[in-house]
């Protein structure tokens, strides 16, 4: 699932994963357009979205944000599955 739903908790969850997104990426200095790139996409609006809290981190950018932030991939896995569920934490 990629767009934010209304669901319950939904919106809140997804903003509080993008702010801990964009605090993350603005401690390590990192735009978003290096972070999209970093993940293999380089689509910026991708991002952006992710911290405005209207979509989830999708799986495939997983690896990039746990190398970026020098995460363990477990430590964003769990941070996923806090912050979107368990349906959506890296494999």
């Amino acid at each position: 699932m990629l767009w934010n739903q209304t669901r319950d908790g939904a919106q809140v969850r997804y903003r509080e994963a993008g702010e801990w997104l964009r605090s993350q990426r603005q401690y390590w200095r990192i735009t978003q357009a290096e972070l999209a790139e970093q993940a293999g996409n380089g689509d910026v609006s991708l991002t952006d979205g992710i911290e405005q809290g209207k979509l989830e981190l999708p799986r495939f950018m997983h690896a990039a944000i746990a190398r970026a932030f020098s995460l363990d991939r477990d430590a964003l896995a769990n941070n996923c599955e806090k912050r979107y569920g368990r349906e959506t934490a890296a494999a």
